[in-house]
């Protein structure tokens, strides 16, 4: 048995954490049985990846506390997506617990028939995306046989006797709250006060920056190749909110564009929807535009806003055709009189 702990600042201590664990087991993994409380739309879609990448032949997936507390549209659609895909091509399913709240966090590597890894304890799902959500999460890594066989009796159990394929399941009722910045590291909820006073200091700078359908980059990085550790050869997808929007030299060449390498680099942002973070520009020509300490945010913020307006399923490509149905194909970065203050606007009227 070994601990896995999230290693944040000031507590780091010698133990991997819990992603370390899970993606250094994938390789020699032929089936993975999950049972968890609360996923995420991105934590699916990049563990149907990781599967593909690393060749897991079955996957089932338990999830203990969405029939009770209820699935975010964009989560329900991307857990009946998963389960299409598993049962499509027989190797696996995605399950509800029904009778109760099932709040464990129960992971079993099986190869061989034989349960050769299990994981317990505080991580849920979205742990596989190393969310660094502030949350100090702790598991451990189990290897015993008795205590692997009590794992993997215990979650046969809870599949046989407590548990319906989601897609047998009518479920009508949704959270409307969607919020995917909600308690992001490096992001903060805008005061009122802060927000009328940079919508009061908007000049008459603005910066349309288009957004880019590029198969493999800018909102479609998670399309492009995953990261390889060749040690071991464990391949983790890219994040499916990692963003950089690429902008073009006729843009970034135009006088008060922030520059590369200057004072002007990195700068505070508050956008249309009330989310305060910062971003910067990097690169050739200044030509890389993304948020700072973490590059899921800008791609939460842009990919969340076309998800939740119903213009793209989780899982998919940023195409034309879905900035299309959203309403706009490009973000504004407007200047404004407060040092170092711009105001992104990506809203639609509809």
């Amino acid at each position: 048995m070994n601990f896995l702990l999230s290693n944040y600042q000031p507590i780091k201590t010698p133990f991997p954490t819990f992603a370390d664990a899970f993606y250094n087991l994938l390789p020699q993994t032929e089936q993975l049985d999950i049972a968890v409380g609360y996923i995420t739309a991105d934590s699916l879609i990049e563990l149907q990846k990781a599967v593909e990448l690393n060749n897991v032949q079955k996957l089932n997936l338990i999830i203990g506390m969405h029939y009770f507390d209820l699935f975010t549209p964009v989560e329900y659609k991307t857990a009946i997506q998963l389960n299409r895909f598993l049962t499509d091509n027989n190797i696996g399913e995605v399950r509800l617990v029904t009778p109760f709240r099932f709040h464990g966090k129960l992971y079993a590597f099986h190869k061989k028939d034989q349960t050769i890894a299990g994981i317990i304890g505080s991580n849920n799902l979205s742990s596989i995306v190393d969310s660094r959500n502030g949350i100090y999460e702790s598991s451990v890594l189990l290897n015993e046989p008795s205590t692997l066989r009590q794992l993997n009796g215990f979650i046969c159990e809870l599949k046989e006797k407590a548990t319906d394929v989601i897609s047998d399941l009518d479920i009508s009722e949704f959270k409307t709250n969607n919020s995917l910045l909600e308690g992001q590291d490096f992001v903060q909820k805008a005061t009122t006060e802060e927000i009328t006073a940079c919508l009061a200091a908007r000049t008459d700078i603005i910066f349309d920056i288009p957004i880019k359908d590029a198969p493999q980059s800018n909102l479609n990085v998670f399309f492009g190749k995953g990261r390889e550790t060749k040690s071991t050869g464990v391949i983790k997808p890219r994040h499916w909110y990692e963003a950089e929007i690429i902008v073009s030299k006729n843009i970034t060449s135009k006088p008060q564009y922030p520059v590369a390498l200057t004072d002007t680099a990195t700068f505070d942002v508050i956008t249309d929807d009330g989310w305060k973070f910062k971003c910067k520009v990097s690169g050739d020509y200044s030509k890389n535009f993304r948020s700072e300490g973490d590059l899921r945010i800008l791609g939460k913020w842009l990919k969340g806003r076309l998800e939740n307006a119903g213009a793209l399923t989780v899982g998919e490509q940023v195409t034309q055709a879905v900035l299309h149905e959203y309403g706009r194909s490009a973000f504004s970065m407007i200047k404004t009189t407060i040092p170092n203050l711009w105001y992104l606007d990506f809203g639609v009227r509809r």
